[in-house]
């Protein structure tokens, strides 16, 4: 009799999990309103473009849960900014399963800055026709920050510039900064063959290079072979600039 009952209850459970309704993926302007509100972007949303990706979601607001508590979606949203127009791909809306109001946005891990004139819009978006300084500055730091050909910058010593070291492109690639940490060609990285890369260094570590190749006996202190250690080299750097005081 109780394996019956069981039995029963088995079924029933499953006919009800079948029997719920399916979930409902918001309308393009609830993603819209959605997007607009959480980022605070009231009317800037140039186009919207669905890329399904419908997949049920454990985590929602911020709070994680045994079992999946939401459904997402995935979208491509195009957003009017100062600079011009970005392009946020797959970036997804996720909505408590039974409600269309109890959602979030998420955004993807690719971006891009698309033409405006497409969209009907200034080129540089809510800046106009004029790029800014700020909007100039933004660009060069992306391009950098995508380049995998640069070499040093932070982390690696040259001379006495110890933080923010300028980057480089370079002939052979890490083995020429493993050349030039070994000493086998300097004392520079542009004696070994490297190229500075101006735009993409930090300004500290530029000036600092750029001061300390240009002063010959400071140079001197970090390359003489009578310097043949790390404090023989500062303590000679130091003193240089002591005496100058």
């Amino acid at each position: 009799m109780r394996l019956l009952f069981l039995l029963v209850c088995g079924v029933l459970t499953a006919v009800g999990m079948f029997a719920q309704p399916a979930v409902a993926e918001p309308t393009k302007a609830q993603v819209t309103s959605l997007w607009e509100q959480q980022h605070n972007v009231k009317g800037r949303v140039l186009e919207l473009k669905n890329r399904g990706g419908q997949r049920p979601t454990n985590e929602l607001n911020g709070k994680k849960y045994l079992t999946p508590v939401g459904t997402c979606w995935d979208y491509d949203v195009v957003e009017l900014q100062k600079c011009g127009c970005r392009l946020f791909e797959r970036a997804s809306v996720c909505c408590r399963n039974g409600s269309s109001k109890e959602c979030e946005v998420r955004i993807g891990t690719t971006t891009k800055m698309l033409d405006c004139a497409k969209y009907g819009k200034p080129k540089f978006g809510l800046s106009g026709t004029v790029e800014p300084e700020e909007c100039k500055v933004r660009k060069q730091a992306a391009a950098c920050w995508s380049r995998k050909d640069l070499l040093f910058g932070p982390g690696v010593v040259i001379g006495p510039c110890m933080e923010n070291g300028p980057v480089f492109t370079c002939p052979k690639g890490q083995d020429t900064v493993t050349a030039f940490l070994e000493r086998q060609c300097g004392p520079t990285p542009e004696d070994c063959g490297c190229t500075l890369v101006e735009e993409c260094s930090k300004p500290q570590g530029l000036a600092c290079y750029k001061q300390w190749k240009a002063d010959k006996q400071a140079v001197d202190c970090f390359w003489n072979e009578q310097n043949d250690n790390n404090y023989k080299r500062w303590k000679c750097y130091d003193d240089l600039k002591k005496s100058r005081q």
